[in-house]
Formats: structure tokens, sequence, C-alpha cells
């Protein structure tokens, strides 16, 4: 019999497994390559748009602040400009309360006067109701006035001291005190009351 000799080296087969291993871990490391390189681009992108926003966002801010700067010195306005802008919002207030008293009887007495804007309101007390009646029709005819209202009336005890209140007493007369607001027009009493 004759002896069988392989004088050939022995070589293992490599298996099929390892060579889908080793498939599948270069695919998987292309595919994370890939990726990263993906996020590389996107990220790379949104920070220059960032950027672009952040030097947009710079310039607003420089621009507001050059605003506040302006806002907060103040107006310069020469003498003429200062006149004439007190002369259009200034009117004579002394022929209102001339008018005002005109039409007052001997014993009616003024408590209070206030101007704001174009109304005054001002505080009248009289002796009898019959009295704050022509007063007002005489406001009410007026040509510096638009609108007379009687906004209250009420009774005013002339009695100082307690004692007084107590006991009853024929010289001592009830007032009547009435709080008006008058409306005026400031055209009219700028012209000088001059005829409409």
């Amino acid at each position: 019999m004759v002896p069988e000799i392989n004088l050939l080296p022995q070589m293992e087969r490599k298996s099929a497994g390892n060579r889908w291993v080793a498939l599948l871990l270069g695919i998987a490391f292309i595919l994370i390559v890939l990726f990263l390189a993906f996020q590389y681009f996107s990220l790379t992108k949104s920070v220059n748009a960032l950027q672009v926003d952040q030097q947009a966002l710079l310039a607003d801010r420089t621009s507001i602040e050059a605003n506040i700067t302006a806002l907060e010195q103040p107006e310069q306005m020469d003498l003429t400009t200062v006149v004439e802008v007190l002369e259009s919002g200034t009117y004579p207030v002394s022929p209102l309360i001339e008018e005002l008293n005109r039409y007052r009887g001997n014993h009616v007495y003024l408590r209070e006067f206030i101007l704001i804007d174009s109304e005054i309101e001002f505080v009248l007390d009289f002796e009898t109701m019959p009295e704050t009646a022509t007063y007002v029709g005489e406001l009410t005819g007026s040509a510096y006035f638009t609108d007379v209202k009687v906004e209250e009336i009420t009774t005013v005890d002339l009695a100082l001291e307690e004692e007084e209140r107590t006991t009853e007493s024929f010289d001592v007369m009830e007032r009547f005190t009435n709080r008006f607001t008058v409306t005026f027009d400031p055209s009219y009493l700028r012209s000088g009351g001059a005829v409409r």
C-alpha cells in the first residue's frame, strides 16, 4: 500500500461568517462616517445662519441705542418757537372770572374755582333757589360759555356753634351751595371776546 503523503501546507478555509462580520463592520463604519459628515455640514450651515442673525441683532441694538440717546437729549427750540407755542396754548382767564362775577348777586359768595382745559368748576353760595335759576339762565345766555351744568345743590347751615344748632334760631338762614361746571370756547376767549 502506498502511503498518502501531502506535502502541501494545510490551509483552513475561512468561514463565511467571518466575512459577513467584516463586511457588516465596514458598512457600519462607512455609515458612521457619512452621518458625521452630514452632521458637520448641517451644523456648519446652522452656525453660519446664527452668525448672520447675530449680526442683524447687533445692528438693531445699535440703532435702538442711538434712538434712546436721541430721545434722552432735550429738544432744542429757539426763542421764537417757544413764544409761538406758549401763545397758541394760552389764553387770558380774567374775562371768564369777570363774566362769572357779572351775574352774581350781592349776597352770593364764591367758595371754589378750578380751571381745567376748557371747563371751569366752581362753587357758589346762594340765599335762595330762584337766585340759582336766574344765575344759570344768565350764564347760559353769555357768549363765553357753551354749556352750563349744575352738578350739585346742597344746603348749608351757617350756625357755627353746637349750642346754636340745638336751639331754634330764626335769625340763621340756610344757604344753598351750588357746584357748577361750565364749558367755554377757548378760540372765542383768545380772540378777546369778539362777536362770532
